[in-house]
């Protein structure tokens, strides 16, 4: 059932427009109202993940930079498989923020995909080829 991504009000499947504020509808279920932002903030889309572990990543760096984000979850068991077996199901996640932070989200989440990975300390893995815990 369609919904708005501003207002989660939900309408039937024939209509594409929200009538309070005109927004376009997003398929799916709305998330969870305590998720919910006051209805006077307007949410706009950052970005689609296709792992909803991405969506936790990019929630947790929006977080330390002290920007609150909502993610919505899709998928056949609300995105949660993917958890145990990564391309079992056809789930994603959407990721909004507020439109007055949206600039510096992205600013965020560029900085996250153009980063290198470091490996916690004491987790490197063994450069000398042979297989870690290997004697």
């Amino acid at each position: 059932m369609p919904y708005c991504p501003n207002c989660l009000s939900e309408y039937r499947t024939a209509i594409t427009h929200c009538a309070d504020c005109g927004a376009a509808l997003v398929a799916g279920s709305p998330p969870d109202a305590s998720q919910a932002p006051p209805r006077d903030v307007e949410l706009v889309r950052l970005c689609q993940v296709a792992d909803p572990s991405e969506a936790d990543i990019i929630k947790a760096a929006l977080a330390e930079a002290g920007i609150q984000c909502m993610v919505q979850e899709h998928g056949p068991i609300t995105a949660r498989l993917t958890r145990v077996v990564d391309g079992a199901t056809h789930d994603y996640a959407i990721i909004y923020v507020t439109r007055n932070r949206l600039e510096e989200a992205r600013r965020v989440l560029d900085g996250l995909r153009s980063a290198e990975f470091q490996w916690p300390v004491g987790m490197e893995p063994d450069d000398s080829g042979d297989a870690v815990g290997s004697d």
